[in-house]
């Protein structure tokens, strides 16, 4: 382990959507949200109780046979880095920056499973599926919270539900996330008049920067908006429902465009090519987009050389931290010289790639 980084090494070496198996419905994640009956939440508890908090809900989870070699990582002894590598890695809504002594975070060598202890909540349980299997993986994530509650007491009652600092997310407590890659609905233009025929009540479709009107890598985050009132098994089956019929539509689109000319789509991939690939300098945005569109390019066969888990995982090693904890320059913080580090980085992980679109296509 290098100097300086305190996370596990099987964290860094593994991407999230590396084994993903299908290159538009990426991944699911669940995240179930829990607090403690005798301690008032992390927006109002005091430092001596989050201590005792976290020591209630860390042996109990450590021990978890339904986990891989957990291990406790105090959030006042991760750099600044390391969490902003957790924020990239987990794709988690809201930064960690701001975590202190009493709080932390529990990871497993799987490298999906993340435990958020005293933040916004007592506890923040998150378990992501890349191959489809999101059942099993619900399952999965229910065996540990089942296991938990076991060993403690969980605040709930019989008319609201498990109790959270977020009203609206009291009852069950789940989200579901769903990430698609949509390229083809957004530069076609077609995503927002697609969402709006789609819409359906309880069911949320935003970004990875949270702005559904600004998409980034050309993702986007569907997820349950209701907890309460409603049970878990209906949450993931709405959520899941409306991801397979955007799924649909996008193959639908994809398919149109490698009967049709689509020659704007074309002229995208091309440019995303050549951006990728002789860049003296990329800032995340731009490599983010880029990657997405080399992405849909492999899909319609008009890129070769590189296979769609390989542009996963850059997806996520080119982001900063994952950029620097894998290149091992866990100091560097000049912001021009980390864009030319990534985009030496993705020019070297990028050799052999072609673009089989021609100019006269």
């Amino acid at each position: 382990m290098k100097e300086n980084n305190k996370l596990p090494q099987a964290l860094i070496d593994h991407t999230p959507w590396e084994q993903e198996i299908n290159p538009i419905w990426l991944a699911t994640s669940f995240v179930l949200r829990r607090n403690l009956a005798k301690f008032n939440f992390p927006p109002k508890i005091d430092g001596r109780s989050s201590e005792q908090v976290l020591s209630s809900l860390k042996d109990p989870l450590l021990s978890s046979s339904f986990l891989q070699n957990p291990i406790l990582l105090k959030a006042s002894e991760l750099s600044a880095l390391d969490k902003e590598f957790l924020y990239e890695h987990f794709l988690c809504l809201e930064t960690l920056q701001n975590t202190l002594e009493g709080q932390g975070f529990i990871v497993d060598d799987s490298g999906h499973f993340l435990a958020e202890l005293n933040i916004q909540n007592h506890l923040q349980l998150q378990l992501t599926d890349c191959q489809g299997s999101w059942e099993k993986a619900w399952n999965a994530l229910s065996q540990v919270e089942t296991q938990l509650a076991a060993a403690v007491d969980f605040a709930f009652t019989p008319k609201f539900g498990y109790l959270t600092a977020e009203p609206y997310l009291c009852g069950t407590g789940l989200k579901v996330q769903v990430y698609l890659h949509v390229p083809a609905l957004i530069h076609m233009g077609q995503l927002q008049e697609t969402l709006l025929k789609t819409k359906e009540e309880g069911i949320a479709v935003t970004s990875m920067s949270g702005n559904p009107d600004e998409t980034i890598g050309d993702l986007i985050v569907i997820s349950n908006t209701f907890t309460l009132g409603i049970n878990e098994e209906s949450i993931i089956h709405s959520v899941h429902s409306m991801a397979m019929r955007l799924m649909a539509i996008e193959k639908s689109l994809r398919s149109h465009l490698q009967t049709e000319e689509a020659l704007s789509i074309k002229d995208l991939v091309c440019r995303a090519f050549g951006l990728l690939l002789h860049s003296y300098q990329l800032q995340i945005r731009e490599a983010l987009d880029a990657l997405s569109l080399i992405k849909l390019g492999l899909s319609l066969d008009w890129i070769t050389g590189i296979s769609d888990s390989k542009l996963n995982t850059l997806f996520f090693q080119c982001r900063r931290a994952h950029l620097l904890h894998t290149l091992g320059e866990l100091q560097l913080g000049d912001p021009q010289e980390i864009a030319r580090k990534r985009a030496e980085y993705l020019h070297k992980n990028m050799q052999g790639i072609v673009l089989k679109i021609e100019a006269s296509s």
